[in-house]
């Protein structure tokens, strides 16, 4: 059969999905300001104890000698790092975090070489340690390094994907609620429109009812979630979206929401998300989120000219 249902979607498989798309987190803006302030506290920290030599250098001189190895350093180590999460981005959680641990055998090797160079065009003091003491030295650096980046992309990969209700702290409201959505004032599709039932409803298992509240995509399964549970159906989650038609709304690569469970916009770890009906926090991605508040405030509008009394002159 091309779609069953079945009580929930495998961990690895969930797993991977979060990680299918963190290459791109590891470039972001976010990421970015936060490797160049790291870079910034190694900076100052080299300049001010001087390891492995430069000593004699004047200050200035000293923040040139390891302003330029970070300059030379930073940005490769990083695109090895990205490289490294794009090549391994279907695999699991661990592997790739040891995929990430075993890129230093290539970052330390570019780093070290790109320290001697710099060395020699100052006062070449490095060679006095011998090699293996400057290997070590940048292995370090790399790893630790590395370990906070990662972490950090670690934490945005969470916060992108999660979509269960809010437990970490409450959440700060960015614009006003939508409409009171009970469920007898609700238009399904957007108002003004003729409903039609879709051919999704007839994949969803019975027992979890027909009421959607919002779809996750989980590997090759589209994760359905009602107001009376949850399944999760084999098929492709952009076919999915299109059988459920103007009822909901797109707002990340990996979760579709219906209009009539939206309750308003919040935000949680910097991250924008929409509250829906049973205290699900769903995250809408940068991508999308001119597209979602458009296609709210659309649904809102019918929401209100569904609710507005019959002119007494027509």
């Amino acid at each position: 059969m091309d779609s069953t249902c079945s009580s929930s979607v495998r961990d690895d498989d969930a797993n991977a999905q979060q990680w299918q798309f963190a290459y791109r987190e590891a470039l972001s803006p976010y990421i970015i300001k936060r490797v160049l302030l790291i870079v910034g506290l190694y900076l100052s920290l080299y300049s001010a104890i001087c390891p492995l030599g430069a000593n004699d250098l004047p200050l200035t001189q000293r923040l040139a000698y390891f302003g330029l190895c970070a300059a030379l350093c930073t940005p490769l180590c990083h695109a090895e790092y990205v490289v490294t999460l794009y090549l391994t981005r279907f695999w699991t959680t661990c592997r790739i975090a040891l995929a990430v641990a075993a890129y230093t055998l290539v970052a330390t090797p570019s780093s070290t070489a790109i320290a001697y160079g710099v060395d020699t065009m100052f006062h070449g003091e490095l060679s006095a340690h011998g090699l293996p003491v400057v290997f070590l030295f940048m292995t370090l650096s790399v790893v630790l390094c590395t370990a906070v980046v990662h972490y950090l992309v670690a934490q945005r990969v969470r916060n992108e994907s999660a979509g269960a209700p809010a437990t970490e702290s409450v959440p700060e409201p960015v614009s006003p609620d939508l409409p009171d959505s009970r469920p007898e004032d609700r238009a399904e599709p957007a108002p003004g429109t003729r409903p039609t039932r879709s051919k999704f409803l007839d994949r969803v298992d019975p027992e979890i009812g027909r009421d959607i509240i919002f779809l996750k995509m989980s590997d090759h399964y589209v994760e359905v979630v009602t107001a009376k549970g949850r399944c999760a159906i084999l098929m492709r989650f952009a076919d999915a979206v299109a059988e459920l038609g103007g009822t909901g709304v797109r707002v990340h690569r990996s979760y579709w929401v219906a209009y009539r469970h939206v309750n308003g916009w919040a935000r949680r770890n910097q991250r924008t998300v929409l509250r829906l009906d049973g205290g699900h926090m769903i995250p809408v991605s940068r991508t999308y989120l001119d597209a979602v508040r458009a296609a709210l405030e659309r649904y809102r509008a019918g929401v209100l000219a569904t609710r507005r009394p019959p002119s007494r002159h027509a």
